[in-house]
C-alpha cells in the first residue's frame, strides 16, 4: 500500500511538473507573439483637411533605416488637393513610431519648414532607429499641420478646420554591415613613404577615409592602397549594403609613421693630443638603432665599431675614442642610424676626422758644476 502511494505521489508530481512546463511554454509563446512586429494596428487617424498642403507620399512611403543608427528623414510638403499654401506659411511635420510593436505610438520627432509657392518645402527630421536582430517593420504615422506641431497621434488635427494631412506608413529597420578593416602592415608602424594596402569586408561597396576625409570614392573595390600617410593618421572604411541601403564605418587603424633622420652631424674634424679621449656626437629623430663606423683609408670604406678597449658608446649617439694613439691619426668616424622595427633604410651621418698630434717635449739645459 505504501508502495502504491509512493507511485501515485510520483505520478502527481510528474503531472504538476508537466503543467508548469506547459504554462511556461504558453507564457513564452505569448511574449514572442507580443514582440512580433509591426504589431497590432494603431488608433485610427484623426480628421484632417488637406486642401492647402499635403505630405508628398513618395518621400515617406517605404522608408528604410538601419539598426541603432540615427538618420535624417526628409519629408516633402507639397500643394493641397485644390489649392496651394502661401509663401511663408509654416508647415509642421510630426512623425510618430511604434517601436515596441504594441499598437501604441511612443516615439515622435517634429520640425517645420517655410512654404514656398509654387512648389513646397522639405522638413528634415533626425530619427534614431531601434536596435534589431533581423530586418523588422514598424508602424508609423505622419502629421502635417499648418502653423503648429501636434503631440497626440490619435487626435484630429488642431483648429476649427483641421488644415493639414495625415499619412499612415511603415518603416523597415535593416541590419547594417559589420565591416572589418585590415592592413598589409601587421603592427601599423611604417616608414614615411611606405605603401600600405587596406582591405574592408561585409559590404557591396566601400569608401575609404583618412582622418574622416574621403580618400577613395565609393566603389566595389574593397581595397585601398596609399603611400602618403603621416604619423597619427586614422584610416577607416565605410561599408555599404546596396540591398538594404545601410552603411557602417569600421573601427579605425591609427598609423605610426617614422622618418629616421640626423638633425645634428658630427664635427667635421677634431684635433687632439695622443692619449686624450675624443668624442663624436650626433642628434637624431625617429631612430631606434645607432651604429658608429670607422674608416682607416680616408673615407673610402667603413667598418662597424664595437665597445672595448679602444671605444665606448659604439651604439649610442655619442662615441668616445679612448686614449687614441698616433696610429689613429686621420681616422674618419660616422654614425649609421635607422628605425629597425619599422624597417626603414639606413641613414649615414657625415664623417668626422680625427687628427692626433704628439705632445711637444721641452728640454731644459742644465749646467753642471765643475
Amino acid at each position: 500500500r505504501q508502495r502504491q502511494m509512493c507511485i501515485r505521489d510520483r505520478n502527481w508530481l510528474f503531472q504538476i511538473e508537466n503543467l508548469h512546463f506547459v504554462v511556461f511554454f504558453l507564457f513564452l509563446n505569448t511574449l514572442l507573439l507580443s514582440a512580433q512586429c509591426p504589431g497590432p494596428g494603431p488608433c485610427p487617424p484623426g480628421a484632417f483637411t488637406n486642401t492647402f498642403e499635403q505630405i508628398d507620399p513618395s518621400s515617406i512611403v517605404g522608408a528604410v533605416f538601419c539598426s541603432g543608427q540615427t538618420r535624417t528623414f526628409t519629408i516633402g510638403v507639397g500643394p493641397g488637393t485644390t489649392t496651394e499654401a502661401a509663401t511663408g506659411d509654416i508647415e509642421f511635420i510630426t512623425l510618430f513610431f511604434d517601436f515596441d510593436c504594441d499598437g501604441v505610438f511612443e516615439y515622435s520627432v517634429n520640425d517645420s519648414c517655410s512654404y514656398v509657392n509654387p512648389g513646397g518645402c522639405n522638413v528634415d527630421l533626425s530619427v534614431a532607429a531601434p536596435i534589431v536582430l533581423s530586418s523588422t517593420t514598424y508602424n508609423a504615422r505622419a502629421h502635417l499641420v499648418y502653423n503648429t506641431a501636434t503631440t497626440d497621434p490619435c487626435a484630429d488635427l488642431p483648429g476649427g478646420t483641421p488644415w493639414g494631412d495625415i499619412i499612415d506608413f511603415t518603416i523597415t529597420v535593416n541590419l547594417p554591415p559589420e565591416p572589418l578593416l585590415s592592413s598589409t602592415d601587421a603592427d601599423n608602424l611604417i616608414c614615411l613613404g611606405d605603401s600600405v594596402t587596406y582591405t574592408g569586408t561585409d559590404g557591396d561597396e566601400y569608401e575609404f577615409y583618412i582622418n574622416g576625409i574621403s580618400a577613395q570614392a565609393q566603389s566595389v573595390n574593397s581595397t585601398f592602397t596609399t603611400s602618403s600617410l603621416t604619423d597619427g593618421d586614422l584610416v577607416t572604411v565605410r561599408a555599404i549594403d546596396n540591398l538594404t541601403g545601410c552603411d557602417t564605418f569600421s573601427s579605425g587603424i591609427t598609423m605610426s609613421v617614422v622618418n629616421p633622420s640626423i638633425t645634428s652631424q658630427p664635427v667635421i674634424s677634431q684635433t687632439i693630443f695622443a692619449g686624450t679621449n675624443s668624442i663624436f656626437t650626433v642628434s637624431t629623430l625617429d631612430v631606434d638603432t645607432v651604429q658608429w663606423q670607422v674608416s682607416m683609408n680616408g673615407g673610402v670604406s667603413f667598418s662597424d665599431i664595437n665597445d672595448g678597449l679602444f671605444y665606448a658608446g659604439a651604439t649610442s649617439p655619442s662615441l668616445t675614442i679612448i686614449s687614441p694613439d698616433i696610429d689613429k691619426n686621420n681616422y674618419a668616424y660616422r654614425a649609421v642610424v635607422s628605425h629597425s622595427l619599422a624597417g626603414c633604410p639606413q641613414v649615414n651621418s657625415t664623417a668626422g676626422s680625427l687628427i692626433v698630434r704628439l705632445r711637444a717635449v721641452s728640454y731644459t739645459h742644465l749646467t753642471l758644476p765643475t
